[in-house]
C-alpha cells in the first residue's frame, strides 16, 4: 500500500448518535432499495464511491425509480481511502437507506452507517431490517462515547414506526 493510501486509511470518523426518530425527521428520503452497481471517483483529495440504488419502496422523499448515493472512501486510480463509519454495501443486496440530499444535489447516507439497515428474510420468510455495526467513534448529545442502539425488527414494524414518526407521533422503541 502506498504511503498516501496508508495515511488516508488512518483518518478517524466521529459520529453523533442518531436515534430512530432523528434519522426519520432529518432525512430527506427514506427508501428500501437494491444496490445495482457502484463506481469511485476523486473530488479534490477525497475519493467517493457512488452506489446506484434501485428503489423498491419509499416512505419519504421524491418519487424516483433510482437514486445515486455518495459514500466517502473507495479505490480510484490505484489509490484507496477508507473511512471509519462507512457502511458495507454489496451489489445485489437490499437495504433501507436514510438519505440526505444537500444543496449541491448530492445524496448522502444520513449518519453514514447509522443510515443503512440490512434487509434479510427470517425463517418464516418475513423481511427483517437490522442496523450495521459501525467502527466509528459515536458520541451522545453530551459529547460522551455512546453505543448505538441496535435496531432489528420486521420490515412491517419498521414501516409502521416510520409512518408514526412522520405523522409526529412518538415511535415505539
Amino acid at each position: 500500500m502506498s504511503l498516501l493510501a496508508w495515511v488516508l486509511a488512518a483518518q478517524a470518523t466521529t459520529l453523533s448518535k442518531a436515534s430512530f426518530d432523528d434519522l426519520v425527521q432529518q432525512s430527506t428520503g427514506i427508501v428500501r432499495g437494491r444496490v445495482t452497481g457502484s463506481y469511485s471517483a476523486a473530488r479534490g483529495s477525497s475519493i467517493y464511491t457512488y452506489h446506484k440504488i434501485q428503489v423498491l419502496e419509499r416512505w419519504k422523499g421524491l418519487a424516483a425509480a433510482q437514486v445515486e448515493v455518495q459514500v466517502p472512501g473507495g479505490t480510484f486510480q490505484g489509490q484507496q481511502q477508507n473511512f471509519a463509519g462507512t457502511p458495507q454495501l454489496t451489489e445485489g443486496a437490499e437495504y433501507v437507506f436514510f438519505l440526505w440530499t444537500g444543496p449541491s444535489g448530492a445524496t448522502h447516507l444520513l449518519g453514514l452507517s447509522q443510515g443503512v439497515l440490512d434487509v434479510t428474510a427470517n425463517a418464516a420468510g418475513e423481511l427483517i431490517v437490522a442496523g450495521q455495526v459501525t467502527d466509528a467513534l459515536v458520541l451522545d448529545s453530551a459529547g460522551k462515547g455512546a453505543v448505538p442502539e441496535p435496531l432489528r425488527m420486521k420490515l412491517s414494524d419498521f414501516s409502521n414506526r416510520v409512518s408514526g414518526a412522520l405523522r409526529g407521533g412518538v415511535s415505539a422503541k
